[in-house]
């Protein structure tokens, strides 16, 4: 029982490793600064990553607040999730659905 246990647990973190290295990126998408693409807006869903978190463990939350640099480009946004209000880099959390 605790053999199977075992090899269940290896081959779910098998597979997080691998969403995380192959299909996160597509999530993240980046162009080249002389396009133009969506910047972030508020009320956007979106996955906050964080690498030190456990499996299936990152938070889903709503962007409260976006800021942007000189050039009017979004660089940092505040998210607020189920438990707490976060302010991250747009480059650690991922748009899963965007504003009405």
């Amino acid at each position: 029982m605790r053999r199977r246990w075992r090899q269940t647990q290896y081959i779910v973190d098998l597979f997080w490793k691998r969403w995380v290295k192959e299909y996160l990126p597509m999530l993240q998408e980046r162009r080249k600064w002389n396009k133009t693409c969506r910047n972030f807006a508020i009320d956007d869903v979106v996955l906050v990553v964080d690498e030190a978190a456990p499996r299936n463990s990152w938070p889903i939350g709503r962007t409260t607040e976006t800021m942007a640099d000189s050039s009017g480009l979004i660089r940092r946004v505040r998210v607020k999730t189920r438990t707490n209000e976060l302010e991250k880099p747009i480059n650690k959390i991922c748009l899963l659905l965007e504003a009405v």
